[in-house]
């Protein structure tokens, strides 16, 4: 490596070391000047103002001394039970630093304070499914070793919130007005109720019908249903019996052809009115069928209410054929 890519390496190593002290520095300068401000407003007793400059500069450069000073600051705002923690944590951190004094005089005041606490008991219900119950303090989860323990709290006002699986959970509200234990006892919980099932609504079935069922308070049918079927039965068979005339007189005629003829056409003419023959008789067969059907149809007519049904099939075989109805009368 050449001189000149060595010097540049060294110049961005001392910029980037350069830098760093400079945020530190500036850092500790923005650290020391808000404990500076706070310092002043706590000796003021502007605990509110002072405060939050204390904590910030804690959470830039912790201290014992900050910590100390915070503790002060809360335990003026009466937040006693966040003051004795922080006294404790600052005489931790100031064996940890060397800074006994510091040490001995957050111990010291956190043993005077000790009178001026407030305590929560959580009693829990004397129930086995007890120690599955979660119970959480403002918030925070409090362990089964903590219940039925003096916690140490703010004064003021703290929800207490217990549930379980499968259980209603239940909210309890407790304020403290200063030094003291209170206790809450803690219901045991019911089971939590169970949902109805949701009822499948059913499914439609498609029903099929001629007419429509009579509804409760309506006028009855009169007939007019069964009157239509006799009446076009009836033309059905007027039609079948012409048609069946008409056949026979051709069946005549061509069987009169072929006495008359010789040989071939002898022979087509009889074959021909043989079939005339047949549908003559079919058709005369059906006709009279469908007519009779529609003569009693139009005769049995009921004025009640009644649900008809038919249908013409026709029908034929070897002796010859016609018409069946087939229904509900």
């Amino acid at each position: 490596m050449n001189v000149a890519k060595r010097a540049s390496i060294v110049a961005i190593v001392l910029a980037g070391l350069v830098c760093g002290e400079r945020a530190a520095h500036a850092e500790g300068e923005s650290a020391e000047a808000l404990f500076k401000e706070g310092r002043a407003l706590l000796d003021q007793k502007k605990f509110d103002e002072a405060c939050p400059k204390l904590a910030e500069s804690q959470k830039l450069e912790p201290g014992a001394g900050t910590l100390l000073a915070l503790a002060l600051c809360h335990e003026g705002q009466g937040k006693t039970a966040t003051a004795k923690r922080e006294l404790e944590e600052a005489a931790a951190l100031g064996k940890k630093n060397g800074r006994d004094d510091l040490a001995k005089a957050a111990l010291k005041r956190a043993a005077a304070m000790e009178p001026t606490l407030s305590k929560l008991v959580i009693r829990m219900p004397q129930t086995e499914e007890a120690e599955s119950y979660d119970v959480k303090c403002d918030g925070s989860l409090v362990l089964p070793s903590e219940r039925g323990n003096p916690l140490l709290v703010d004064p003021g006002e703290h929800k207490v919130e217990v549930s379980a699986d499968g259980k209603t959970p239940r909210t309890y509200t407790v304020r403290l007005s200063g030094a003291g234990v209170t206790e809450i006892v803690i219901d045991k919980l019911e089971a939590a109720p169970v949902a109805a099932p949701k009822k499948e609504k059913p499914k439609p079935s498609l029903v099929l019908t001629t007419e429509p069922p009579p509804v409760e308070g309506e006028e009855p049918s009169s007939g007019t249903g069964q009157k239509v079927i006799g009446w076009s039965l009836l033309a059905i068979g007027i039609g079948g019996l012409g048609t069946g005339g008409y056949f026979a007189s051709r069946a005549v005629d061509q069987n009169s052809k072929g006495r008359n003829a010789e040989g071939v056409e002898a022979h087509q003419a009889n074959d021909r009115a043989k079939d005339s023959f047949k549908i003559s008789i079919m058709s005369l067969a059906g006709g009279t069928a469908a007519a009779a059907v529609g003569i009693i149809m139009l005769v049995t007519a009921p004025s009640a209410p009644a649900k008809k049904t038919a249908r013409i099939v026709p029908n034929a075989g070897p002796m010859g054929g016609g018409l069946d109805l087939v229904g509900t009368f």
